[in-house]
């Protein structure tokens, strides 16, 4: 779906740049858009209509988050990938979809409607990385499963000086040997930008089930020890330009999640419309008084 609405990063682009990547990996998608504030309803209406048009459909999938802590009116639409082969396929789909459910003449009129309600949108394109992550399977079925349980997710977008990737890959493993010791239920995944950002930019996903779980969640130092905490901050800073952390929730009512991460929790992924409020009655007027 997140292929189908941008129009920054063309396929040819995509496909000169696999290079970088294997077949048997996989990629977040992703599609972030800001919504002119006073739009938002309209932009809400619009992809409910979408995600309807793709579940009647057989569509694409896709999850949908909004900040919680970070940037207002941005919305952020994630679906997984096998390879960039996928990601032409899932357009096709998307169209087909879309068509199928409420004509040619009709996604014309939608996507120029929607587009009077957003003011900046950019692609993405990030390549997961399971060997830099803690706890993250290699399965994209058990990741959507996982994704099925998580309601929040803090992420940190991290800029490495380039030519310094490696060296913070290092550190990277040194943190996933840490956290995969202390608990199987740290998930903090890692992905790695291909398209649409710098080629030493890294994103690391924190999935929580809750807000209380970034809380319950053991410190790195706790996990590494204060001594080798310390030495890794040291190394950090000669290599990393910038980090920016966000705290995002996911929509369910704006995604069409895979089936994988649906059946965890269908009632949360599958919410019921709200029903329509009660109309007031209004009032009985008293019996008008008659003079004697």
């Amino acid at each position: 779906m997140v292929r189908v609405l941008r129009w920054g990063i063309s396929l040819a682009l995509l496909l000169g740049i696999c290079v970088v990547a294997q077949a048997q990996e996989t990629y977040l998608d992703e599609y972030i858009v800001h919504v002119k504030p006073e739009k938002f309803s309209a932009f809400e209406a619009g992809i409910k209509k979408m995600v309807a048009a793709n579940k009647g459909g057989q569509g694409d999938t896709w999850v949908t988050l909004v900040p919680l802590y970070g940037d207002d009116n941005t919305v952020r639409l994630v679906s997984t990938r096998s390879s960039f082969a996928d990601i032409d396929n899932a357009s096709k789909t998307f169209d087909a979809a879309m068509e199928k459910a409420i004509g040619k003449g009709g996604v014309e009129k939608f996507f120029d409607d929607y587009r009077t309600s957003v003011t900046e949108e950019r692609g993405l394109l990030l390549r997961r990385r399971p060997d830099l992550s803690a706890n993250m399977p290699t399965d994209p079925a058990a990741q959507s499963k996982i994704v099925g349980a998580t309601r929040f997710v803090r992420i940190i977008r991290i800029v490495v000086r380039i030519g310094m990737g490696p060296r913070f890959e290092d550190l990277a493993k040194q943190v996933k040997a840490a956290e995969e010791k202390t608990s199987p239920n740290i998930h903090s995944w890692i992905s790695q930008s291909v398209a649409g950002d710098r080629a030493t930019v890294y994103y690391v996903a924190e999935l929580q089930p809750s807000l209380a779980g970034f809380d319950n969640s053991p410190s790195l130092p706790q996990m590494m020890g204060s001594d080798a905490y310390t030495e890794l901050l040291k190394k950090a800073s000669e290599f990393i330009q910038t980090e920016e952390i966000t705290v995002e929730r996911f929509v369910p009512s704006l995604s069409n999640p895979p089936a994988d991460t649906v059946s965890v929790a269908p009632d949360y992924w599958n919410p019921k419309p709200a029903a329509p409020k009660p109309t007031a009655k209004p009032a009985a007027k008293a019996p008008a008084k008659t003079t004697p």
